[in-house]
């Protein structure tokens, strides 16, 4: 198990790497931009799960579609 100490500075480097990326540091941006980029972000996380449902549902459309090709049988 980690010290205190050790977990504490792991934490405040995690922190420090972290910070450009999160979203939660977004305090400087005005209400109607932080609104539109959440809108966006969501948006987007919808339009990606229809395209993977559409996807999981399509998939078995593919051996309907596409007959498989048998492997060439050589004679002997």
């Amino acid at each position: 198990m980690l010290s205190e100490s050790l977990r504490v500075a792991n934490t405040r480097e995690h922190i420090s790497w972290s910070r450009p990326y999160a979203l939660a540091d977004i305090s400087d941006m005005s209400e109607s931009s932080r609104t539109l980029l959440f809108v966006m972000l969501s948006a987007n996380a919808v339009a990606s799960a229809i395209w993977h449902a559409a996807g999981l549902t399509l998939a078995p459309l593919e051996n309907v579609i596409l007959p498989r090709m048998k492997a060439p049988s050589t004679h002997d």
